[in-house]
């Protein structure tokens, strides 16, 4: 079996790495390459990691100043050496036989990535559930050998996890320091690049994403949001240059909604605040609403109606919604 390096970058999450690091080290496939990139944590993530590699040669610890995610995984991929490369956040959890099943996929069908669906959880797994977990057998594997549909294969999740590449189909592809989008950004990147044609979809989700209070998910309205509004539209013009196809997967109509729906959950008085900022997204929605209607999802195009030519009205039915 090939080694396979597995990217995490690791910032304040001493509560979480355990089980990250437990479902990495326990994988049938061993041959492995854990690289840790301590992003200048404050908490006592770095202790933990070193006593990790500590217990297990496979893994690697590397510390930095915090520069963010981003910057994190660059360094990973750097360092890396094996022939496949996963990235994961360090709190999150996989499955024990994620990474055979997905290496599998990939050699059989010499594939330049294979990737699986994700799982939201709400709890840190037991020691228990950690290890029944990835009986199933019985899933639906799709092969796709032409870059359409093997970038849609790809952005079944928007971000670098559940993923396997091959590290020579990432070549000079990094990630940008954006707070938001960055991860879709490198996906984009990497289907546009003349090296990825072929991709491997398993229909599981062995990854599963922990939503905690102060996860992505949960943070509150912030300026970033509107910034991932711009990075989502390039991707969009830099995958419908592409085919028309990835229209349908709705980026711009979904990094507005992301500001939309951020925006309601404020407090009236918070909304003042940021009214300025609510506005561009408005003028955004309208200036793309071409593209915030391109999608044959029924939903998604009433969505983006609303959101262009009575963005109030649908913002007070979000209010209304979350309160």
């Amino acid at each position: 079996m090939k080694k396979i390096s597995v990217i995490l970058p690791v910032y304040n999450v001493e509560k979480y790495i355990d089980c990250s690091l437990k479902s990495i080290c326990g994988q049938t496939h061993q041959n492995l390459e854990i690289l840790l990139i301590d992003d200048g944590s404050t908490d006592n993530s770095l202790q933990k990691c070193e006593e990790w590699a500590e217990k297990d040669a496979r893994i690697k610890v590397h510390h930095q100043k915090n520069a963010g995610a981003s910057a994190a995984r660059n360094v990973g991929i750097e360092l890396a050496t094996g022939k496949y490369i996963m990235f994961m956040d360090a709190d999150d959890w996989i499955e024990k036989r994620m990474l055979e099943v997905l290496y599998a996929m990939a050699e059989s069908k010499n594939a330049d990535a294979a990737c699986c669906i994700l799982k939201e959880d709400s709890d840190i797994p037991t020691d228990e559930q950690i290890n029944a977990a990835g009986t199933e057998t019985n899933v639906k594997v799709t092969f796709c050998d032409n870059k359409t549909d093997s970038g849609l294969a790809l952005l079944s999740v928007w971000g670098p996890v559940c993923k396997l590449y091959r590290k020579d189909v990432i070549g000079d592809c990094r990630f940008e320091d954006y707070k938001v989008a960055e991860d879709l950004l490198f996906n984009t990147k990497v289907i546009c690049s003349e090296r990825f044609e072929k991709c491997v979809l398993v229909e599981y989700p062995f990854y599963h994403y922990i939503i905690y209070p102060g996860s992505a998910m949960k943070q509150k309205f912030q300026e970033k949001y509107l910034v991932a509004m711009e990075v989502e539209k390039k991707c969009y013009d830099m995958l419908t240059a592409i085919s028309d196809k990835f229209a349908d997967i709705n980026l711009i109509g979904c990094a507005v909604s992301r500001v939309f729906e951020k925006y309601a959950q404020l407090s009236s008085e918070e909304r003042k605040e940021y009214k300025k900022e609510f506005k561009y997204c408005k003028r955004f929605a309208k200036k793309h609403k071409k593209e915030l209607l391109s999608t044959s999802n029924k939903h998604r195009k009433i969505s983006g109606a609303l959101k262009v030519y009575v963005p109030d009205l649908y913002l007070l039915t979000l209010i209304k919604r979350y309160k």
